[in-house]
C-alpha cells in the first residue's frame, strides 16, 4: 500500500513538472513569435509583450503594485521601421543574415564608391572622400592590432559611412542616439570581394520620448509582509532592423520572462504561498543600457530596503554547462546556500560564480544596497543578439532544474 502510494505521488511530481516545463515553453514561444516584433521598438513590439505579461499576472490571481500593473516611463531610441536594402556592387544582401546597420545608424540612400583600408598607416585625402565609404576587413590584421583596427572604427577618418567585415558573427544592438556615419557590417564571407559600390536604402527614426512601461505585479506574504523577495527579468529585446530582420530574443529574455512567469503561477498555489511577499518585475529597455531598471530604483514605489533578496533571470533556455551567478563573489552565504541545494538535489552540472558586473538589471538594485544575485545558464545554443535566438534553436535544458534551484531557495532564505 505505502509502495502505491510513494509511487503515485511520484507520477503526480512529474506529471507537475512536465506541465510547469510546458508552460515555460508555451510562454518563450509565444514572447518569441514573430507578433510580437522582437518585443522592440517595431511596432510596439515591446507594448504588446507588456500587456502580454500583464494579463498573465491578472490572470493568475497577482495584485498589481500600488494600484497598477505598469511602471510608466520614456526613453529616446533609435528605430528602423522603413527600407533597409544593402547592395554590395550587383549582389544584394539579406539583413540580419549578411548584415547589420550599426544600431545608431541615421538614413542614408546611394551608391558610394569603396576605399579599403590596406594598412593602419594608410592616410586618405579628406577633400576626396566625403561621399564615399572606407571598408575595413578585420580579418585582414593580426589579433595583437584589433584593438588598434577597433580605436579606428570608433575614429574613422571623415568617409560617409564605413563597412566592416566581421571573419565571425554579427551582433545587434539598441541606440539612445543616431550618429553622423553609417556604419554596416558584413559577414566577410558574404561580402564579393570585387566590389567597388556599396548601394544603400535605410530609413531610420529616432524617437526622442518612446513610451514605455515595467512590469510589476506582487503576492502579499502570509506571516511577514513586509519583507519581500524579487524576481526581475527583462521582457525587452532588439525588435527588427526594418520589416525583413526580426530578432526574436528567445533565450535573451523570452526565456527568463517565462520563468518569472511560470514561478508567479507556482507561487500562486495556496500550498506554495511564502510568509514573506513576493514581487515580480519585468523590466523594459534593458537592452537600451538597463534604463528601465535604474527607473525603477529611482523611483521605486515600494520600499528598496524591504528587499530580502532580488534573484535576477536571463538567458534561462540551455543549462548544459550549469549557470553561473553574477554577486556570488558579494553574497558569500547565499552562494553557498545554492551549491548547498544543487549538491542535495542533483539539479546543475555547476554553479559557477562572479564578482560585482553591470551586465544586467540587478546592477542598479546592488548600487541602492540591495542584496541581489543575476543567474545566467551557460552551454548549449551560441545565438546571441542575432536573428538565430529563436525558440527552435533553444535547448531548454535545465529550466525546470533552474526553477527547482530558485524554488527551495526562496524557500531557505531569511530563516
Amino acid at each position: 500500500m505505502r509502495f502505491i502510494k510513494l509511487l503515485f505521488t511520484a507520477i503526480f511530481l512529474f506529471a507537475v513538472s512536465i506541465a510547469t516545463a510546458q508552460s515555460g515553453i508555451t510562454h518563450l514561444r509565444k514572447l518569441s513569435s514573430p507578433q510580437f516584433h522582437g518585443r522592440g521598438y517595431y511596432k510596439k513590439g515591446d507594448h504588446k509583450a507588456a500587456v502580454y505579461i500583464r494579463d498573465e499576472f491578472r490572470r493568475l490571481g497577482l495584485s498589481p503594485v500600488n494600484g497598477s500593473y505598469f511602471q510608466d516611463f520614456s526613453f529616446p531610441v533609435n528605430t528602423f521601421p522603413g527600407k533597409m536594402k544593402v547592395a554590395a556592387g550587383q549582389k544584394t544582401l539579406i539583413p540580419g543574415r549578411d548584415y547589420i546597420v550599426s544600431p545608431a545608424c541615421p538614413s542614408v540612400k546611394g551608391t558610394f564608391q569603396i576605399h579599403q583600408l590596406q594598412s593602419l598607416q594608410q592616410t586618405f585625402d579628406p577633400s576626396g572622400i566625403a561621399d564615399d565609404f572606407l571598408l575595413v576587413d578585420k580579418s585582414a590584421f593580426p589579433d595583437s592590432l584589433q584593438s588598434v583596427v577597433d580605436s579606428i572604427l570608433r575614429n574613422p577618418p571623415p568617409f560617409k559611412g564605413v563597412v566592416v567585415l566581421e571573419p565571425k558573427k554579427l551582433t545587434w544592438s539598441v541606440a539612445t542616439k543616431v550618429a553622423g556615419q553609417v556604419v554596416i557590417r558584413v559577414l566577410k564571407n558574404n561580402w564579393p570581394v570585387a566590389s567597388k559600390t556599396i548601394t544603400l536604402d535605410i530609413r531610420n527614426e529616432f524617437i526622442e520620448a518612446y513610451q514605455t512601461q515595467n512590469v510589476m505585479a506582487m503576492i502579499p506574504g502570509s506571516s511577514n509582509p513586509d519583507s519581500f523577495i524579487v524576481f526581475t527579468a527583462h521582457y525587452d529585446h532588439l525588435g527588427r532592423m526594418g520589416k525583413k530582420a526580426l530578432f526574436a530574443g528567445a533565450n535573451d529574455n523570452a526565456s527568463g520572462t517565462s520563468m518569472i512567469l511560470d514561478l508567479a503561477a507556482y507561487y500562486m498555489k495556496p500550498e506554495n504561498r511564502p510568509g514573506k511577499s513576493l514581487l515580480f518585475i519585468a523590466f523594459a529597455a534593458e537592452e537600451a543600457g538597463l534604463i528601465g531598471s535604474k527607473y525603477y530604483t529611482d523611483h521605486p514605489p515600494l520600499p528598496l530596503g524591504n528587499i530580502r533578496f532580488l534573484l535576477n533571470l536571463d538567458l534561462m533556455g540551455n543549462g548544459e554547462e550549469g549557470m553561473m551567478v553574477v554577486n556570488g563573489e558579494l553574497h558569500t552565504a547565499e552562494y553557498d546556500l545554492l551549491n548547498t541545494i544543487n549538491d542535495q538535489q542533483q539539479l546543475l552540472k555547476t554553479i559557477g560564480k562572479r564578482g560585482k558586473a553591470r551586465n544586467s538589471d540587478h546592477y542598479w538594485f546592488s548600487e541602492k544596497g540591495v542584496p541581489a544575485f543575476f543567474f545566467y545558464t551557460t552551454g548549449g545554443s551560441t545565438a546571441y543578439h542575432d536573428i538565430d535566438d529563436v525558440a527552435a534553436n533553444l535547448p531548454m535544458t535545465e529550466f525546470e532544474d533552474v526553477k527547482k534551484l530558485i524554488i527551495a531557495f526562496v524557500n531557505n532564505t531569511g530563516k
